[in-house]
């Protein structure tokens, strides 16, 4: 008895060992590709895998190409920090919104300015667009705790929604177009319908016990992932809104994360200066990389094959997966 015992518990060593080489397989190797004036707070890869957008305490936009991280183009024109980006679903614009309390819609092909949106009282932390190919529609979230929609092509505002009792963080699309996220230091998660007749949340997701500051879909709208001030990362089934698995992350505060396109694949960067890839269906961490800086913003390319990093140092960085754990495509789900 005695031995049996004995073999199956180096039985079930031997297949935890197996399980976490499993886990750790992606590997990567940073490279600084440029660097802006002051810390990025902002990153969005486009959905043609083919160029990133960065945003700055320096009041700029930038754009980079894809593989390589080339700069093409500096987008100059708020007149307080750029906090967050967004390319629209089609590639061709880009919303940024500022502390100015503005968002700018940018033209991707030459850099102009198509619109600045006037209306929030407060410093703009949020922007994202509606991700379908043939919609104009802007989300925004602020410090004056609402979120707005706008018509980017217009430039009008189209509805307020209130709800949040401090002051809002960020906001998300839904990838079927047919719910918005919002986050709050007031600790919960609105959802709204998108439907503009209708201004009443459809649901109020609560369980941080901290400032939630970023949200965001999977790209089959299956998931939303939230991060907040302390670290703690949640996973929620949707649109039911289940709370399905919290993951604590970081030891400091995650400020963005985002999916590879698989929808099961999660990357989270942190004050902390680490970078963390998880598998949301089991909460097992897939990849740990410190680096020498704390870490604001990220995005990646489809498969995650790189990941880009928008530090407090002022840095943009790549992190590219070695070849020998790649081989994967690199087409954006968006």
């Amino acid at each position: 008895m005695r031995t049996v015992r004995m073999a199956v518990f180096v039985a079930s060593c031997l297949a935890l060992t197996s399980v976490t080489m499993l886990a750790q397989q992606r590997s990567y190797t940073s490279t600084t590709v440029g660097k802006h004036n002051d810390e990025v707070l902002g990153v969005f890869v486009n959905t043609g895998n083919t160029m990133v957008a960065t945003c700055s305490l320096d009041e700029t936009v930038k754009l980079w190409s894809l593989p390589d991280g080339k700069e093409l183009k500096t987008l100059k024109g708020h007149t307080g920090q750029v906090n967050n980006i967004s390319f629209s679903g089609d590639d061709k614009e880009i919303a940024s919104a500022s502390s100015d309390r503005t968002i700018r819609i940018w033209n991707v092909a030459d850099g102009s300015v198509k619109q600045v949106l006037k209306g929030h009282t407060a410093e703009v932390i949020g922007v994202y667009y509606n991700q379908d190919d043939n919609s104009d529609i802007v989300a925004s979230t602020s410090f004056d705790k609402t979120v707005k929609l706008w018509d980017a092509n217009l430039g009008i505002e189209l509805k307020t929604l209130r709800g949040h009792t401090m002051q809002t963080n960020n906001v998300a699309y839904s990838y079927d177009g047919r719910y918005i996220a919002s986050c709050s230091d007031d600790r919960s998660i609105i959802i709204w319908s998108t439907d503009l007749a209708r201004r009443e949340p459809l649901m109020v997701l609560s369980g941080h016990r901290a400032p939630v500051l970023t949200v965001l879909y999977s790209f089959d709208s299956q998931f939303l992932a939230s991060s907040d001030q302390d670290g703690v990362i949640k996973i929620w089934k949707m649109p039911a809104g289940e709370l399905v698995r919290t993951i604590n992350a970081h030891t400091e505060l995650v400020q963005d994360v985002s999916f590879a396109e698989d929808n099961k694949t999660l990357i989270s960067a942190s004050l902390d200066k680490t970078v963390k890839m998880w598998n949301i269906e089991t909460g097992h961490n897939i990849m740990t990389m410190n680096v020498d800086s704390e870490v604001w913003s990220l995005d990646v390319t489809s498969s995650a094959g790189i990941i880009v990093l928008g530090c407090a140092d002022g840095t943009v960085r790549f992190l590219r997966e070695n070849e020998s754990e790649s081989g994967r495509t690199n087409t954006k789900a968006r």
